[in-house]
């Protein structure tokens, strides 16, 4: 059974073009039981996303893909109500301390609102750091097939950390549109 769990809104400013609850109707259309949505350094559509999905029965997963300052992104997903506690704090303390257009968050950062949280890695981050921070059983390997050539490479690297480091495997498309007419 496949559910996204790396769906970006309109709310990904130049990341994303759907707005959520299209990107729900889209998900009820293809019969998935479950979608998340990971907007860029922010949760502002979530509210809007949850009642969309509850309204079509489909099941919403909340989290955000957050820019580290050493560099990269961590795709965090809400796993209770202390995740998504912790990741609406990671967010206001990272966007306080930096200039507008500029949050980052430290390393210090993700881990004093790790509780309740799921990483997803594409293997950018260090996987050591991240199973420090979130524990062997919450970080996930993160497979995307869209017949790109270097994605290709990417996913070869992505498996072998993923054993090396005894991480379960996911599959995720990345979607930032629910059609194709909004790709542009």
């Amino acid at each position: 059974m496949y559910a996204e769990l790396h769906a970006r809104s309109a709310f990904s400013f130049l990341e994303g073009a759907s707005l959520p609850e299209d990107l729900v109707q889209q998900a009820a259309d293809l019969g998935l039981p479950a979608v998340a949505l990971v907007d860029t350094d922010n949760v502002s559509g979530a509210p809007r996303f949850y009642m969309a999905a509850k309204k079509v029965g489909i099941r919403p997963h909340m989290g955000a893909e957050i820019t580290a300052a050493a560099g990269g992104r961590y795709v965090l997903l809400v796993e209770n109500r202390i995740g998504y506690q912790n990741l609406c704090r990671l967010i206001t303390s990272m966007k306080l301390r930096c200039p507008k257009g500029k949050a980052a968050a430290t390393e210090d950062e993700f881990r004093q609102y790790a509780k309740g949280l799921v990483c997803v890695t594409d293997g950018t981050p260090p996987t050591q750091t991240l199973i420090d921070i979130y524990g062997s059983g919450n970080v996930y390997a993160e497979l995307q097939r869209h017949l790109i050539r270097a994605e290709e490479d990417r996913n070869q690297r992505v498996e072998a950390i993923a054993e090396r480091w005894k991480l379960p495997l996911i599959a995720t498309h990345g979607v930032r549109y629910a059609h194709r007419r909004n790709a542009r």
